[in-house]
């Protein structure tokens, strides 16, 4: 009766035998992250979280977003973002990370250098204190805190707990592998690549729910059959999906890596990055995780 049931749940490929090789290199890659924490002295953050000012430009004629983002980076301000307001190309946020009283002055100063003949007006400037960017880097951690609790919970209502404890393992190495990207990337944190990081959250916890399900139903379907065959049989059942999904999903955010802008590139950047580790952790991951878990219950 044994041998029928694993006979049944023979798959194409083993993705399980290979788990301890991918964590060695998960190991791997958090040590450069580790590394690199220490040589860099940390992450650079945005005005989001350090404080700083923003500036409202109309200029009098068209102008290139280029030659703005130039002018501003010649003037001293190498981390600044540049926005576009609306299509005319005339109106823009200039966001820099100072809170000097003279930063109104200094813009000005720089854009009349860098782009003369083109008149402009300064309509508005506003200044986030040092104390909104603290506000907001602990409401960032309290909310990503919060979204793990609540989603070991529905994993382990739904399935079973040590389900959900293999979920939040593979959405904790989520977050660490995508926080090592942007230490690598030089991509300063910022609320545009926090709600990216949720983003992938969600993602990479869809494809494992997906996962799960499978290997539910396999659990009941295959009695007698070993936890380790059964999670194995589930992977594979579910290889196409998951990589249909991720191939789609990668070729939307490529096309914003593209075509996005200066804007949106932290967003999408840490996104497609995210999608790859996602898929990553879902096969060798959580469900590795999971198959641990049970053995050593």
């Amino acid at each position: 009766m044994l041998s029928t049931a694993t006979d049944s749940v023979k798959c194409r490929f083993d993705f399980l035998k290979y788990r301890y090789f991918w964590l060695v290199i998960s190991i791997l890659y958090f040590a450069v992250g580790t590394a690199a924490y220490i040589a860099k002295g940390g992450f650079s953050y945005h005005i989001d979280f350090t404080g700083g000012a923003q500036v409202q430009i109309t200029f009098d004629q068209p102008a290139d977003i280029g030659s703005v983002r130039k002018a501003i980076s010649d003037g001293g301000w190498k981390d600044a973002v540049i926005q576009s307001i609306g299509t005319s190309n005339r109106n823009f946020w200039i966001t820099v990370s100072t809170q000097e009283r003279d930063t109104e002055a200094q813009i000005s100063k720089a854009l009349t250098t860098a782009i003369a003949g083109n008149s402009f007006r300064i309509d508005n400037i506003q200044l986030v204190g040092a104390e909104a960017g603290k506000d907001t880097t602990r409401n960032a951690v309290i909310a990503v805190l919060i979204s793990l609790v609540i989603l070991l919970l529905y994993i382990g209502l739904r399935f079973e707990f040590r389900f959900g404890l293999g979920a939040i393992v593979s959405l904790i190495h989520d977050i660490l592998a995508v926080m090592v990207f942007v230490l690598l990337s030089g991509e300063p944190i910022s609320l545009h690549v926090l709600a990216s990081i949720l983003a992938v959250l969600g993602y990479s916890l869809n494809d494992t729910i997906v996962i799960f399900a499978r290997i539910r139903e396999n659990l009941v379907k295959h009695r007698g059959a070993s936890e380790y065959d059964i999670f194995n049989l589930s992977i594979n059942q579910t290889l196409r999906r998951t990589l249909l999904t991720s191939f789609a999903t990668a070729l939307s955010v490529l096309a914003i890596v593209i075509l996005g802008g200066e804007t949106l590139r932290g967003l999408s950047i840490v996104m497609l990055a995210g999608i790859i580790v996602g898929t990553y952790s879902s096969i060798y991951i959580a469900s590795s995780a999971t198959l641990v878990i049970q053995a050593k219950n």
